[in-house]
């Protein structure tokens, strides 16, 4: 397994721990490095996926339990084509999670929206001493989330905001578990849960969702906008039945970015930022490091958005939370790295 991590990426997570940690409580957060070595020092790391050459670059691919015979196909269907880029779209467009291996100079003026604007994108720039902030902090436990998210970074968010005192309830389903259930990460990342079983895609699993909705103040997902759509959980979609629910989209690259509608996961999001070219070739990670990363900044931005100083609708994406670690790379140094005030990258309104 590769050991290779971005330069600067514990102290960004302290960053962010000490901003949460005033919001919830101090200690809720605690060591981020905690979070964001999970798979490390729970024993849950899995081979990191690794850069396939193709053409005059790389690809990182990703694949899910029922995509190895879609990608078989589609590898046979465009073998000739040479630019990764291509590739990747065309592979977007199979549902596949593939992304290019980018390299990082050229990373900004790729097709990517992944800037390197050397902010740390927090929240809505609401500093953390507002009275806003501290009225969610005190008033967490009469919070009630719907948390239908999987892995790492959705599930990260909402454990956070249970350690705090929030009701949340975590949506699953037999026929579709969360990918990490049977491991000690999945127990860690929904210790402070309520389990609820139904699947939304069925008829009376929507039912049963929407009553769940009905007695909550906050969604969090982690599907993709299609699926999203499909499943009627789209803002605009929500607020027929539930006009005053807050909601947090989870996605792998941000709303005004050609890759919005991607599926990646945060292997695919560490290629297409660049952070996965900064030598010679290009390098998988030790573990999907944009996860804990944007669970970290999701979890402040929805204490912003139970306080009322964050607008209604959000999405937070893994691509605008490793922005500020693609900055940091490109000018060579962390040591002027920026305070979280009045920063907004990674955190659009929905």
């Amino acid at each position: 397994m590769s050991d290779w991590l971005p330069p600067g990426l514990f102290d960004y997570g302290a960053v962010l721990a000490v901003e949460i940690d005033r919001r919830l409580g101090t200690g809720v957060v605690g060591d981020a490095e905690n979070w964001i070595e999970m798979p490390r020092h729970l024993d849950n790391a899995d081979p990191a996926t690794q850069p396939v050459p193709w053409g005059d670059g790389a690809l990182c691919v990703d694949l899910g339990p029922d995509d190895a015979g879609t990608w078989e196909r589609f590898a046979e269907v465009h073998r000739s084509e040479t630019n990764p880029e291509a590739v990747a779209v065309a592979a977007q467009e199979w549902r596949l999670p593939v992304t290019p291996y980018r390299w990082l100079p050229a990373a900004s003026a790729q097709r990517g929206g992944i800037s390197a604007g050397g902010t740390v994108p927090f929240a809505s720039g609401i500093d953390s001493g507002t009275s806003g902030a501290a009225r969610a902090a005190s008033g967490i436990d009469a919070v009630h989330v719907v948390d239908l998210t999987s892995m790492w970074a959705g599930p990260l968010c909402t454990e956070l905001l249970g350690r705090a005192g929030a009701h949340v309830r975590k949506v699953g389903s037999v026929a579709r578990p969360d990918g990490l259930v049977g491991t000690p990460m999945y127990d860690e990342l929904n210790a402070h849960k309520t389990a609820v079983e139904l699947d939304p895609r069925h008829p009376a699993g929507r039912r049963d969702l929407r009553e769940l909705l009905a007695t909550a103040d906050l969604l969090v997902t982690s599907l993709s906008p299609r699926a999203l759509a499909n499943l009627e959980l789209l803002p605009e979609q929500l607020r027929i039945h539930h006009p005053r629910l807050r909601t947090m989209a989870i996605t792998a690259f941000e709303s005004d970015s050609p890759e919005r509608d991607w599926i990646a996961y945060g292997t695919g999001v560490h290629a297409a930022s660049g952070l996965g070219w900064l030598s010679d070739e290009p390098q998988a990670p030790a573990y999907s490091y944009p996860d804990p990363l944007a669970g970290l900044l999701a979890a402040g931005v929805a204490v912003d958005q139970l306080a009322g100083v964050a607008p209604q609708h959000t999405r937070v994406s893994l691509a605008g939370a490793v922005a500020p670690l693609v900055g940091w790379a490109t000018c060579g140094s962390t040591a002027n790295a920026p305070t979280p005030a009045a920063a907004s990258a990674g955190v659009s309104h929905g």
